[in-house]
C-alpha cells in the first residue's frame, strides 16, 4: 500500500508541471481561425450589437487569456476589444507596432479581401509585453471585420 501510495504520489508530482506547461501554451493557427468562426458564426446568429458585447464578456465564450475577439469598422474604430475594452470608440487606424508596421491598416487592408493573415508585433495581456503575434481576421460586411490572434515566442 505504501508503494502505491509512493507511486500516485510521484506520479502526481511528474504530471502537475506538465498540465502547468500545457496550459500556458500558445493556441495554434488552426485554434486561432476556429475560434474566429465561432465567433463569426456568433454574430450571424445573433446580430452584430449582441456579438459586441459579448465579445467583451470576460467570463463569456470569446475570451480565452491570450485568445480573445477584437471587431473594427473598416475606418479604423474599435468596435468590440476582448482584452482592452477601454479602447472601444477609438480610432486606430495609423497605429505602429513595435516594428512600424501599420497593423490595423493591414488588418483592415486583409479583412477587405475576405480573410487572412498577418504577423506583428503586439502587446499579449497574459505576458505583459510585447511579443510576436499572427492575427487572423474575418470581414464581416462592407462596415466590419473581426479577428483574433496568437502570440508567438521570439
Amino acid at each position: 500500500m505504501k508503494k502505491l501510495i509512493l507511486v500516485v504520489m510521484a506520479l502526481l508530482l511528474v504530471g502537475l508541471p506538465l498540465l502547468a506547461s500545457a496550459s500556458e501554451q500558445h493556441p495554434t493557427k488552426d485554434e486561432v481561425k476556429a475560434f474566429v468562426e465561432k465567433a463569426v458564426s456568433y454574430a450571424k446568429a445573433n446580430g452584430k450589437e449582441q456579438a459586441l458585447k459579448e465579445f467583451m464578456n470576460t467570463q463569456g465564450e470569446f475570451f480565452r487569456g491570450e485568445l480573445y475577439i477584437f471587431a473594427y469598422d473598416f475606418d479604423g474604430n474599435v468596435i468590440s476589444h476582448g482584452a482592452k475594452p477601454a479602447l472601444v470608440g477609438k480610432n486606430l487606424l495609423r497605429l505602429k507596432d513595435a516594428k512600424g508596421l501599420s497593423v490595423i491598416e493591414e488588418l483592415r487592408n486583409i479583412a477587405k479581401g475576405g480573410q487572412g493573415w498577418l504577423r506583428y508585433y503586439w502587446d499579449n495581456p497574459v505576458a505583459k509585453k510585447v511579443m510576436p503575434k499572427m492575427g487572423y481576421v474575418v470581414k464581416m460586411d462592407d462596415s466590419w471585420w473581426l479577428g483574433s490572434g496568437m502570440y508567438e515566442e521570439e
